[in-house]
């Protein structure tokens, strides 16, 4: 399920925000009317509205995030913002859509509780959570001081509820005091080091644990409580990726993988879902792709759509539709390929991908069934023949079909190198391993946050 990767922090703000507006509307006719009416029947939606309204542009303004103090400046901006966008929305549906007559003095109270109640909250949370973190936090302990386990330790180093205790390494060489950690001993003093250090979870950051003593000692941490991470769960659980170096052929097959199951909704209602938005989007954007064909045909010359060859579902081949932004001719020289200067954009080109429009006409392939409109990206055919040889496990990304956004896109920047493939792979293994319609909304918000403020991949 994939709520276990929220976490629990956001869960209990997104909760708070909840009861907040739910007693703001509850409140508000009773403030504006000195009476205070309870119908469940009458009432609910009158409060279902704001909810959706105002929880949709939280989430989209990345209100649940906590980058930055909620004082912030930067942090105040989006919620009034966010408040203000919701505000309309919420005045628009409920006058115009669903014709409610609530009047003017109860939203205008309604609104102005609303946004009291949450950032109030927000204030009182984060008072009650450093006060919380400052009191105990959580110790973490290492085993294996090599390359991967200092990368782990670099990863949560800085997580203001953890404390790293040190490394367990069998490596005479190693044990010596870091520049920045202890190595505390060998997995023989493993029991000893978790006793004195009232470890809370133990990470296990080496391939693979042959001693059998070893193997031992750490199932009976685990019997403690004491809760025991491999390093491909811990990147799961804590970052929302796979990390694909330390998978093998027997974790794959033991694993669930949720997007390889031919249940109802990766067979019948993800394709039902698609040809939906798909033909909603080209229908509501036609006129933007008037103007968007006028601009490159005036900018440059040249057909106004491109198109190339890219990889679907099973290794499939099929032509992916874009707006050209690119000079003909230039298109297939990937030396440049990830550069922001890149010599091969035309200026109309250059804004459209600025503002990520450039693959709206790949709408048209989700309609036909040749894509989706979350999964992977569709990658050309060089780029799959280049990457299939020198990055582990990357044609497990084809066992779903390619999408116009998705988890890899959300999460990371464009990019042409090995390098920047393997990452990427790591961020689509998570989603075909964890796919299904929660992560799927999760992954269409977080679209929107990206395009609207930029937040997220380029």
């Amino acid at each position: 399920m994939i709520l276990q990767y929220i976490p629990k922090k956001k869960i209990l703000l997104l909760f708070g925000d909840i009861l907040a507006i739910i007693v703001a509307t509850l409140c508000a006719p009773a403030i504006r009317f000195g009476v205070l009416l309870f119908e469940p029947s009458s009432i609910w939606p009158e409060v279902l509205m704001p909810l959706f309204g105002y929880l949709l542009c939280f989430y989209i303004a990345d209100l649940y995030s906590f980058e930055t103090r909620f004082v912030h400046s930067s942090y105040i901006y989006r919620f009034i913002i966010a408040f203000l966008i919701a505000s309309g929305i919420v005045l628009v549906a409920d006058f115009l859509i669903l014709r409610l007559r609530p009047g003017r003095g109860v939203f205008v109270i309604n609104a102005a509780l609303i946004l009291m109640l949450t950032f109030l909250w927000r204030l009182l949370f984060e008072f009650l959570f450093k006060r919380i973190t400052t009191r105990r936090k959580k110790v973490v302990l290492i085993i294996g001081a090599g390359k991967t386990g200092n990368e782990v330790y670099r990863l949560i180093k800085d997580n203001p509820g953890i404390k790293v205790a040190g490394f367990i390494d069998n490596d005479p060489d190693k044990h010596k005091t870091h520049s920045h950690i202890n190595v505390l001993g060998d997995s023989r003093m493993l029991d000893e080091v978790v006793k004195n250090y009232n470890v809370d979870q133990i990470i296990i950051a080496i391939r693979e644990i042959k001693n059998t003593e070893h193997i031992r000692q750490l199932l009976n941490c685990k019997m403690k409580g004491i809760e025991v991470f491999n390093v491909p769960a811990f990147y799961e659980q804590i970052l929302g990726k796979l990390y694909v170096e330390h998978l093998n052929d027997l974790w794959i097959l033991n694993m669930p993988i949720h997007g390889l199951k031919k249940g109802i909704y990766n067979r019948k209602v993800k394709r039902l879902i698609s040809i939906f938005f798909s033909s909603c989007f080209l229908i509501i954007t036609l006129p933007v792709f008037l103007l968007i064909a006028i601009a490159i045909k005036l900018d440059s010359k040249g057909p106004v759509f491109y198109r190339q060859k890219r990889v679907g579902l099973n290794g499939s081949i099929f032509e992916a539709v874009k707006f050209r932004t690119m000079k003909v001719g230039m298109e297939k020289d990937r030396g440049f390929a990830g550069r922001k200067d890149d010599p091969r954009i035309t200026r109309v080109g250059r804004i459209i991908r600025l503002a990520r429009i450039d693959e709206m006409p790949q709408m048209w392939n989700v309609l036909k069934g040749e894509m989706s409109v979350i999964g992977p990206r569709a990658l050309m055919v060089e780029e799959v023949e280049e990457f299939e040889k020198k990055v582990p496990y990357f044609s497990i990304r084809h066992a779903v079909k390619p999408g116009v956004t998705g988890w890899a896109q959300v999460n990371y920047k464009h990019g042409a190198s090995v390098e920047d493939a393997l990452e990427k792979l790591k961020y689509d293994l998570f989603y075909i391993k964890n796919l299904s319609p929660f992560l799927d909304f999760h992954i269409l918000l977080r679209t929107i946050r990206v395009v609207l403020f930029g937040k997220g991949a380029r």
